[in-house]
């Protein structure tokens, strides 16, 4: 008897070590922004450099250009353009669409909160484009146990590359290169395939929306 607890207990033990060593692994990875190639998208990635405000983010911006001299946008319709390496290629199509319609009437709407979104090039406009170079599908059954859910093994997430241009010259004013994992505590997001590519697609805008109030003097970060 003595020797059937002991080989219960033993089993017990190590099936608690493979848990918490999951857990251990995709907090590690959750911490750290999954890596894309470039997708070709942007054309010139040469002058791109680490963001000094974002984490993990490439970024760059044209010396003399700022956001605080456009204050109407031209939102070009947002592309799907999988990285050589994107896993977001087996997604069917109608939910790729689905996904950039999404980012481009969210970014519309925040962005209409302050500015005026316009559909043709002029002065004091500008234009942007972005493409969707990955996305991770959440796991929902990933996300409902405690602890595959503490481990971030079942985040989604997305890719983009995404650049802003004088619209009357062509001329880039900044260009950017990001990867995000969703919230591990997002509870909604966790439970929808695409929730966490959404809620990073909604970061991007808030981000790039505060950016552009903090040129015009209305404070952010």
């Amino acid at each position: 008897m003595m020797q059937t607890n002991n080989k219960s207990n033993t089993v017990l033990l190590v099936s608690c070590m493979v848990v918490l060593a999951a857990i251990y692994s995709g907090l590690l990875t959750g911490c750290q922004a999954q890596k894309t190639a470039y997708s070709g998208f942007l054309g010139d990635y040469s002058k791109l450099r680490p963001s000094p405000e974002v984490e993990d983010a490439l970024y760059y911006q044209t010396p003399g250009k700022s956001l605080k001299d456009y204050d109407k946008f031209m939102i070009d319709p947002v592309l799907v353009h999988f990285a050589p390496n994107a896993k977001g290629t087996a997604l069917d199509p109608a939910k790729l669409k689905k996904v950039t319609d999404y980012v481009y009437d969210e970014a519309a709407k925040a962005l209409a909160e302050r500015y005026t979104v316009v559909t043709a090039p002029g002065r004091g406009v500008l234009r942007l484009r972005a493409a969707l170079t990955d996305i991770k599908k959440t796991t929902p059954a990933m996300n409902i146990h405690p602890a595959t859910k503490l481990s971030g093994l079942g985040l989604g997430g997305a890719s983009m590359e995404a650049e802003a241009l004088d619209s009357q010259t062509g001329e880039r004013v900044f260009a950017v290169v990001d990867t995000r994992q969703g919230d591990r505590l997002a509870i909604a997001a966790g439970l929808d395939p695409l929730g966490h590519a959404k809620q990073v697609i909604k970061h991007w805008i808030e981000r790039f929306v505060k950016r552009v109030d903090k040129a015009h003097g209305y404070g952010g970060t």
